[in-house]
């Protein structure tokens, strides 16, 4: 059994060494013209190459209202008809996603936390993300999505 353990740390070692060895290399100019443009958050796109499905761009969704540390992930699919947000939950509370408004310009998707009423109850301590959907009448085309939070007790 040791044995197994020696090979997988081995493995491991020779992994990481391999990624800084060449790592090193680009960095230090060897290669240069292998050297990939640095990765950018937002590309821009030409208004014909907005997505109709797939991830929104983080310049395309507004989510100042959430709380510190909440999750942003807001994709859209069946050809832009359909966003799916990711939120967070977490023991006894259950959230929800409703479309508040839709307009020309924008999509404001509203997610309510609902706890119990009762403060007697059990909750255990785990955190959930899951995926919420919501229809929209016309597809996301270049409309922002803002996110809006609501705590509420039931």
């Amino acid at each position: 059994m040791r044995w197994i353990r020696g090979i997988i740390a081995a493995a491991a070692l020779l992994t990481v060494t391999a990624c800084g060895e060449q790592a090193a290399t680009t960095e230090s100019g060897a290669g240069e013209a292998e050297k990939a443009p640095p990765a950018s958050k937002e590309l821009s796109r030409a208004p014909e190459e907005v997505p109709r499905d797939g991830p929104v761009p983080m310049g395309q969704i507004d989510a100042s209202a959430l709380p510190d540390g909440y999750p942003v992930d807001v994709a859209v699919s069946d050809e832009g008809r359909t966003l799916t947000v990711v939120a967070q939950e977490g023991g006894c509370t259950k959230v929800s996603a409703t479309v508040a408004e839709q307009n020309d310009e924008r999509i404001e998707v509203k997610l309510v936390e609902s706890k119990p009423a009762d403060k007697n109850v059990m909750c255990t301590m785990d955190m959930r993300y899951p995926p919420l959907t919501v229809e929209l009448d016309e597809p996301l085309e270049r409309r922002v999505v803002v996110l809006d939070y609501e705590r509420a007790t039931h």
